[in-house]
Order: C-alpha cells, then sequence, then structure tokens
C-alpha cells in the first residue's frame, strides 16, 4: 500500500463507485430521479479530495484496493474541495436531506474523541477480484497507526464488515440505527497495542 498520488484519483474512485453505489448509508443522500452512479461519483471525488489533501488517500499495490484514512485533526482547506461538494448538493443531493445529513455527521463526531487526535478510516474498498488487497490495506492502516501512535475510528453501516473488522482487532463501542431510512452504525475503534 502507498499513499495515492493525484493520478490514482480515477482508479480511487473507481473503487469507491463499485463498492458504494448499493450502500443505504451512502445512496439515501442522492435525490430519487439522479442518476446513481454519477452521484456516488460525484461524492466519492469530493471524499477522495477531503483524504488527499490531509495525506490520507491509500491504494494497494495492485490498484485494486483503496482506504480513505488520514489524521482527523488535520486542517486544510481546498477551494477544489468544498466545489465538489456543493456540486453534489445541488446537481445530485436532495436539498430537503441537508438537514438530516447534518444532524447525522454531527451524532457521528459527537461519538469520536473531541479533540480529533486520531486516524479516521472513512472509506475502504476492493474491486471485485482484488486479491489480497484488502488484508494488504488492513494491515497496513494497522502498522501506520503504530507508527504514528494514534488510534484508529471508524464506522460501518454493514454487519459483515463490523465482523470482519473485529478480527483485526477493532472494537465495537457504540452502535446506532435510523429504521425509517434503513441505515445502520457500527462504531468502532481500534486502541494502539
Amino acid at each position: 500500500m502507498r499513499l495515492a498520488e493525484w493520478t490514482d484519483r480515477k482508479d480511487i474512485i473507481d473503487i469507491i463507485v463499485s463498492r458504494f453505489e448499493n450502500i443505504p448509508g451512502t445512496i439515501w443522500l442522492v435525490r430519487e430521479k439522479a442518476n446513481k452512479k454519477k452521484a456516488i461519483s460525484c461524492l466519492a471525488s469530493y471524499v477522495f479530495l477531503k483524504s488527499y489533501n490531509r495525506a490520507g488517500a491509500w491504494i494497494s499495490d495492485n490498484n485494486m484496493g483503496m482506504a480513505l484514512c488520514y489524521r482527523y485533526n488535520k486542517k486544510s482547506f481546498s477551494l477544489r474541495e468544498l466545489c465538489c461538494l456543493v456540486k453534489f448538493t445541488l446537481v445530485y443531493g436532495s436539498l430537503g436531506k441537508i438537514k438530516d445529513f447534518i444532524y447525522r455527521e454531527s451524532y457521528r463526531n459527537k461519538q469520536r474523541p473531541p479533540d480529533g487526535n486520531y486516524l479516521y478510516w472513512w472509506f475502504f474498498g476492493v474491486k471485485k477480484g482484488g486479491g489480497r488487497a484488502g488484508f494488504e490495506i488492513s494491515k497496513e492502516i494497522i502498522e501506520y497507526s503504530e507508527k504514528v501512535e494514534l488510534p484508529v475510528y471508524l464506522e460501518t453501516t454493514l454487519e459483515k464488515n463490523m465482523k470482519v473488522y473485529q478480527r483485526y482487532g477493532y472494537k465495537l463501542y457504540h452502535y446506532w440505527e435510523e429504521p425509517e431510512k434503513d441505515i445502520r452504525f457500527w462504531f468502532m475503534k481500534r486502541e494502539l497495542t
């Protein structure tokens, strides 16, 4: 695994789109009549930029897996990042869901340490046929966490992913669901060893 370069942007966005276009926790933001694949691609551009600007966009050695994991309290402002978010909101997002989105993000942030002194593993995905890319990324994120002496925090909306993270030493510390949206969140952390 290595830090992604700008030239890896397309590969990472493709992985995000292929893995997240049918995940309820991701697509609930998309306007009903919008093209979901284009909307997720637009959202993926934003999350890639935000992570890239914080030195937290990672790609596997075979370019089939990626992780967006960065030091949470590392601040960075990017006009391009802001433009991507505005484009998603105006073109593909449901303006009526902005209040829900802000509430959900605020709730999620409050479950993590307020000082932001941790790695936040935001997105993780491996293309079908990606071989051991998922194992490589998971192992190296743990090694990176130990090297920079920071715990890792994440949320997943899929129970099967929660069980995989547990095998890597992550502990469940909070659970939250929004049944009316069919969204569940497992909040997990991995402390330093």
